[in-house]
C-alpha cells in the first residue's frame, strides 16, 4: 500500500504549518513592501552617490594629507633658514634632513630671489631666473601652491609647496620649495546592492581648466565629462557626486577638491545590469517574493534550529578562540536546554582562566624587558663614570706616553658605553639591527676624535643579528675606526666602513690610510695592541681577522658566521 495522499504529503509538519501562517500574516505587508522597495531604491541611489564620492575622496586622501604635511614642513624650514645662506653647508644639511623625514618629496630646496638654486636635497644646481613658474612664485612674498605638469627638475607632474624666507629685517630673501609627485589616482570600484561602479575617466584639473594629470592625456576633458558641464559648474559640484546621462547610459560625475584650486574629476559607469539592475521593472516585487519564500524556508527549519543554533554558536565561538583568540558574541541562551547552558558556563570559566594566565605571562615578559633595559642603561652609565674617572687621572698625568695610553683607554670605554646605550634602546628584541648600532658607534667616535662630517663612508646592509654578537662586533669596529680617526688631517671619504652578509657569513670591512697600529708587520709592543684586541673580539665571534696593505690603503676584514657560536 502506498498510503493516502494526506499521509504522503507533509501537511502536519511544523515547517509547513508555520509557513502557511506566515504567508497569511505577511500578505498585507506585500503591498507595503512594494512601496518601501521603491523608497529603498531612491535611498540606494543616494547611498551610491555617497559611496562613489567616498571612494574618490579616499583615493586622493593620501595626496591631500601629503600636501598639508608639506605646507607645515615648508613653513617650519623657512623659519629655520632665516639666518642661513643658500651656499651654507648648514642649509644643504637642513634640506637633506627634511627630505629624509619626507621621503615622498622629489625635491626640497631653498631658491633665492636671484633664481640660482644651490641648496637642494639632491645636490643639483639649477637656474630658475627665466622660468615662468618661478616668476609666478616670486611675484608676491606669500606662501602658495604651484602645479606643473612637467617639473623643471624632475620632468614629472608635481605640486610645489612654496613658502617665503624672510630675514630679521622682514625682507624676503627667497623661497623654500618642496616638490611633491602627483600621479593620476585610481579609486577602487564601489559596489552597492544591485551594481558595481568603476571609474572610466580620471583627471586632475586646475580651476582655470588646465590639466595636471589625466588618464587619457591625449583627449580633452570635455570629451569624457558628460552633460556639457563647464569648469564653473565643476567647481560648484565639488564634494557632491551626481548622476548624469552619458552616451552609454547613466553615469556618476564626482568632483573632489584636492586643494583650493585643484580638482579631482572622475566619471563612473555601472558594471552590472539586467535583472538585478535597479532599473528593472520587476525589482520592486522581488523583495516581497523573496520574503514569502524565506518565510517557508525559515518555518521548515525552525524546529531544529531552536536547539541546534545554540550548539553551533558555542562551537563557532570555541573555534574562533582557538584560532584567533577572539570571542564573538553568543546569542542569548535563556531558551536553550540546561545542558547547553551548563556547557557554556564551563566554557566561559575556562576562557577566563586562560586569559588570566596569558595576562600574567605577558606581565612577566614586560618585567623581563624592563630589567634588560635597566641593565643596559646602568652598564652604559657605569662606563661613563669610569671614563670620567680616567679623564681625571689623565689630567694629572705628566708623562706624554702615559697620557696617550690613557686617551686610548678612555676612547675604548666610551665606545663600549655607546654600544650599551644603543642596546638599551632596542632591549627586549630577539635580534638587533646592527646597522643602527654600528652607525651610532661611528658617530660617537667622530665626536671623540673631532672628525669632520664626510670623512667616513658607511655601507651597512640592514642586517639583524643576535644581541650577544652586538658588543664584540661594535668594539671591533671601534678599535679599528679609532686607529684611523686618531690620524690627523683626514680628508673627505678617507675611511670606508661596510657591513655585508654572504651565505650566512657576515663581513665587517674597514678601509683607510696607513697607520702604524694596523700595519701587518706590527706584532709586538704597545702599537700591536689594537691588532691583538681585534683577534680577541674575532675569537668571541668565532671569526677571523685579515689585514692587507695595498699602496696607501690598509684593509681590515672581520668575517664570522651569522649564528652565535
Amino acid at each position: 500500500m502506498t498510503g493516502s495522499p494526506r499521509k504522503r504529503l507533509p501537511s502536519s509538519s511544523l515547517g509547513l504549518r508555520l509557513g502557511s501562517s506566515l504567508l497569511l500574516a505577511l500578505l498585507p505587508l506585500g503591498v507595503l513592501s512594494v512601496m518601501e522597495t521603491r523608497d529603498a531604491l531612491r535611498k540606494l541611489d543616494e547611498s551610491t552617490l555617497e559611496g562613489v564620492g567616498g571612494a574618490a575622496l579616499q583615493s586622493v586622501r593620501a595626496q591631500i594629507d601629503l600636501i598639508n604635511e608639506a605646507q607645515v614642513t615648508a613653513r617650519t624650514l623657512a623659519g629655520v633658514l632665516r639666518h642661513d645662506t643658500a651656499n651654507d653647508t648648514a642649509c644643504v644639511d637642513r634640506v637633506k634632513s627634511i627630505a629624509g623625514d619626507l621621503p615622498q618629496a622629489t625635491l626640497v630646496a631653498y631658491i633665492p630671489l636671484s633664481g640660482l638654486m644651490t641648496c637642494s636635497s639632491t645636490g643639483d644646481v639649477f637656474d630658475f631666473k627665466d622660468n615662468a613658474t618661478f616668476q609666478q612664485m616670486t611675484s608676491t612674498a606669500l606662501a602658495k601652491l604651484i602645479y606643473n605638469p612637467v617639473g623643471p627638475v624632475t620632468g614629472a607632474a608635481i605640486v610645489a609647496v612654496a613658502h617665503p624666507v624672510f630675514d630679521d629685517a622682514g625682507t624676503n630673501r627667497g623661497f623654500v620649495t618642496i616638490s611633491l609627485p602627483y600621479a593620476s589616482v585610481a579609486p577602487d570600484a564601489y559596489k552597492d546592492s544591485v551594481a558595481s561602479w568603476h571609474p572610466t575617466y580620471i583627471a586632475t584639473l586646475q580651476t582655470d581648466g588646465s590639466v595636471l594629470v589625466a588618464s587619457d592625456p591625449e583627449a580633452s576633458p570635455d570629451t569624457h565629462i558628460p552633460g556639457g558641464i563647464d569648469r564653473e559648474r565643476l567647481t560648484k559640484l565639488a564634494g557632491r557626486p551626481t548622476f548624469v546621462d552619458g552616451k552609454d547610459g547613466q553615469q556618476i560625475l564626482s568632483v573632489i577638491s584636492v586643494t583650493r584650486d585643484l580638482l579631482l574629476v572622475s566619471v563612473w559607469e555601472r558594471d552590472t545590469g539586467g535583472f538585478w539592475s535597479a532599473a528593472n521593472s520587476l525589482s520592486p516585487y522581488l523583495l516581497p517574493a523573496l520574503t514569502w519564500i524565506a518565510a517557508l524556508a525559515v518555518a521548515g527549519f525552525a524546529s531544529s534550529r531552536l536547539v541546534v543554533k545554540h550548539v553551533r554558536a558555542l562551537a563557532r565561538s570555541m573555534d574562533d578562540f582557538i584560532t584567533s583568540r577572539q570571542r564573538p558574541h553568543i546569542p542569548d541562551l535563556g531558551d536553550a536546554p540546561t545542558e547547553i547552558q551548563r556547557l557554556h558556563s564551563a566554557y566561559e570559566g575556562m576562557i577566563r582562566t586562560i586569559e588570566q594566565e596569558e595576562a600574567e605571562l605577558q606581565n612577566l615578559l614586560v618585567d623581563k624587558d624592563t630589567l634588560l633595559r635597566e641593565v643596559e642603561h646602568r652598564s652604559g652609565n657605569s662606563l661613563q663614570i669610569i671614563a670620567s674617572v680616567m679623564r681625571m687621572y689623565r689630567r694629572e698625568a705628566t708623562d706624554p706616553e702615559l697620557r696617550r695610553v690613557m686617551d686610548s683607554l678612555i676612547n675604548r670605554v666610551i665606545a663600549l658605553s655607546s654600544t650599551h646605550t644603543s642596546l638599551y634602546s632596542v632591549s627586549g628584541r630577539q635580534d638587533i639591527a646592527m646597522d643602527m648600532v654600528l652607525t651610532n658607534v661611528v658617530k660617537r667616535l667622530k665626536e671623540i676624535h673631532g672628525v669632520a662630517l664626510g670623512v667616513a663612508t658607511k655601507q651597512f646592509q640592514p642586517i639583524r643579528m643576535d644581541a650577544q654578537l652586538a658588543v664584540p662586533l661594535a668594539l671591533a669596529l671601534a678599535e679599528t675606526v679609532g686607529c684611523y680617526f686618531a690620524r690627523p688631517g683626514l680628508s673627505e671619504k678617507t675611511v670606508l666602513v661596510a657591513l655585508t652578509e654572504v651565505d650566512d657569513r657576515v663581513l665587517l670591512r674597514v678601509e683607510g690610510p696607513v697607520v702604524p697600529e694596523l700595519l701587518p708587520e706590527t706584532t709586538v709592543g704597545l702599537p700591536s695592541l689594537p691588532q691583538r684586541m681585534l683577534r680577541q673580539f674575532a675569537a668571541q665571534l668565532n671569526g677571523t681577522v685579515t689585514i692587507v696593505k695595498e699602496g696607501d690603503v690598509i684593509r681590515v676584514g672581520l668575517a664570522f658566521p651569522r649564528a652565535p657560536a
